[in-house]
């Protein structure tokens, strides 16, 4: 079976691996003349993790990332309000969570894939299918025809567009600032994920380290879309912005390079009930974008990829081989939607006496709560 995979990120490059280790040709093209790695760092998650274990990508993974113990939220003196330990993963799914910063994990996959499965500066024009077949135009002139179509370009996704026409966005209310930080980690971040909620509307703080020397960090504040900054002061604006988190936080702003801050506004799209038309289906952020509030984004991919091609080892017709894998993963993946926006909503409390209330009423949420919700995102059900 020939697969055009259309976009070379996570979930574009996890998808090309499974499907080619189960005998399947499958190619990836990318529209960027080379694949950048955007977004600085990622957490695989036990869920992901499993995965790339399945891929035997795990070691790698483990390698060149880093192991983290524990992933915690805390308020602005950095008081733990919810702590959910990673050993319980370990013990219960095998492995736990490694940070890792994006182009090393790209790498990772790219080695995976011989030059000619991956194709550069192919930018889709339109998608056309019949009974028998797939087309693709390209920008650059080129067509391709394969047996299925594999949209794996992201939120704005054009195959998406192709089969089911434009897709109304919601805004999350937040914008997000990241980037990674070349300094050695402290003793307070070693082995810890923190993300630091502060007294206004939005205003979150992640800092994970990625490895022994660089150190990944996110900012958000509830905010207006559209927002522009300057890059000779956007560093300064950070800093005080998020000067409560105290001088650790600004320690790590103050030494990032301000060329490396990427800001984003937060979107995402209410669940979508069908990933696939006869031959074209969706996977990641093309079917099911999500905010990332429980940095779940690339797990999500990584999980598509698995199932897609477990599914189209059993189904050898394109749609059916859709309609298996979408049964497979689509109530969890609206749960992660679902949750991650209701998440946003918290975090964007707005009055002071609402926010001690909020981190007082996740306080007495019983360690035992928070793993079964935990099992929700880290449990595989294929």
């Amino acid at each position: 079976m020939k697969v055009i995979i259309i976009g070379g990120g996570i979930g574009g490059l996890t998808t090309a691996i499974a499907l080619r280790q189960r005998g399947m040709e499958a190619t990836v093209f990318e529209a960027a003349p080379e694949i950048k790695a955007l977004g600085a760092g990622i957490v695989m998650a036990s869920n992901a993790m499993q995965v790339l274990q399945r891929l035997g990508l795990a070691e790698k993974v483990k390698v060149q990332g880093y192991a983290l113990k524990s992933a915690r939220i805390a308020d602005e003196n950095w008081n733990t309000v919810q702590e959910i330990d990673s050993t319980y993963a370990i013990n219960k799914f095998g492995v736990g969570s490694y940070a890792i910063h994006r182009a090393t994990l790209q790498k990772i996959l790219l080695e995976e894939l011989s030059d000619q499965h991956v194709r550069l500066n192919h930018k889709v024009v339109s998608v056309t299918q019949n009974q028998n077949k797939v087309s693709v135009k390209f920008e650059n002139g080129v067509e391709e025809e394969a047996d299925m179509v594999i949209g794996a370009d992201g939120i704005k996704s054009v195959v998406r567009q192709s089969i089911f026409g434009k897709t109304d966005y919601r805004y999350s209310g937040q914008t997000c600032w990241r980037a990674t930080t070349d300094m050695s980690v402290p003793a307070e971040l070693k082995d810890v994920a923190y993300e630091l909620w502060g007294s206004k509307a939005g205003l979150r703080m992640g800092i994970v380290p990625v490895s022994s020397k660089q150190i990944y960090f996110f900012c958000t504040v509830r905010s207006a879309a559209g927002g522009k900054d300057d890059p000779a002061t956007v560093k300064e604006k950070l800093v005080n912005e998020y000067s409560e988190f105290g001088d650790l936080a600004s320690g790590i702003l103050k030494a990032t390079d301000p060329e490396k801050i990427i800001r984003t506004d937060i979107y995402d799209f209410a669940p979508i009930k069908k990933w696939y038309r006869e031959r074209v289906g969706l996977i990641g952020d093309a079917a099911h974008a999500t905010t990332p509030n429980l940095g779940q984004g690339g797990c999500q991919a990584v999980e598509d990829a698995y199932a897609l091609a477990l599914s189209l080892s059993q189904y050898k017709h394109p749609e059916k081989a859709f309609e298996a894998f979408q049964s497979l993963r689509y109530a969890k993946a609206k749960y992660v939607v679902d949750t991650s926006w209701q998440f946003g909503k918290i975090t964007n409390l707005s009055s002071s006496w609402m926010i001690k209330l909020r981190n007082s009423a996740i306080r007495l949420v019983p360690e035992s709560t928070a793993r079964k919700s935990a099992d929700k995102l880290f449990q595989l059900n294929y």
